[in-house]
């Protein structure tokens, strides 16, 4: 029973559900300026909690399907079948899912409709989707970008700001996303997976991360002009070294371990870009 419950919490990522609580907290407080009355609203706070809920069914469906292939990519971190067994991880979906939906529809029907869509993609990508070029990753680099976007339909509140934090999300997921793809390109080629590394081959994946990387270099250009805010534009001067860095080391990388280390590097980059919101406040 231990072994299930240490097995479902690394399953359900709980990092990277601390990031999501984060994230939603200071796009209401920061980007859309609300007082924090507002955000310890029980409502907010359901929001909250039920979209990491519908994140954590996608993060252990994913597993389920891909546990043959992670046993080639990664063996050392399979959780399904090895901390948690195969009906748990599914029963645990199931709940997650169905909870998290109807507390979506508990505070606001639209909410509600958001997550059938979300959970109904999050499973689609595991089971079929991610298997597909480009589509997989534009699946899940849309779920990322609706983490900021679902606090404005919830409040009802249009915000320029928020949609470009929304886009920068979006597309530093899609490249971590084609990165990812790289790193595990053995695995996915051996089960017939589609992915861009292995249908326009590692070369060709490098091309579509350097042109997703262009259109961020736009974003980060409309974003800075339209805040006009010196210390956003100090801030993203001084990652501009590591930004290039980043830039060279793909056009070098040629190794799994090189695209791991990608990998954990576009991950800063979308702390770097939360952390940037600050100082914006």
């Amino acid at each position: 029973m231990l072994q299930n419950i240490g097995g479902f919490i690394s399953a359900s990522r709980l990092p990277n559900q601390v990031i999501i609580a984060f994230t939603q907290f200071i796009t209401g407080w920061i980007l859309l300026e609300l007082p924090l009355e507002n955000l310890l609203d029980y409502r907010f706070i359901a929001l909250v909690l039920s979209t990491q809920m519908i994140a954590a069914a996608g993060y252990i469906i994913n597993d389920y399907y891909d546990q043959k292939i992670d046993m080639i990519n990664r063996p050392s971190r399979v959780i399904i079948g090895v901390k948690l067994t195969r009906r748990l991880a599914l029963v645990s979906h199931l709940i997650l899912n169905f909870t998290g939906i109807f507390i979506g529809f508990w505070i606001d029907p639209l909410i509600g409709l958001i997550h059938v869509f979300s959970s109904f993609l999050l499973w689609a990508y595991s089971n079929q989707l991610r298997r597909l070029p480009l589509i997989g990753n534009l699946t899940i680099s849309t779920l990322s970008g609706l983490t900021f976007l679902i606090v404005s339909i919830f409040f009802r509140q249009q915000s320029t700001v928020v949609t470009i934090y929304s886009l920068f999300a979006f597309t530093i997921t899609l490249i971590r996303e084609i990165i990812k793809d790289i790193e595990d390109v053995k695995g996915e080629s051996a089960f017939g997976c589609q992915t861009i590394p292995v249908v326009w081959g590692i070369p060709g994946a490098k091309i579509a991360i350097y042109l997703v990387s262009l259109g961020g270099v736009g974003l980060l250009g409309i974003f800075l002009y339209s805040v006009q805010n010196l210390g956003l534009i100090f801030y993203f001067m001084f990652l501009g070294p590591f930004f290039l860095w980043f830039v060279y080391m793909i056009y070098k990388a040629d190794t799994r371990n090189h695209f791991s280390m990608l990998h954990k590097a576009c991950n800063l980059i979308i702390l770097s870009g939360l952390f940037s919101i600050f100082i914006l406040f």
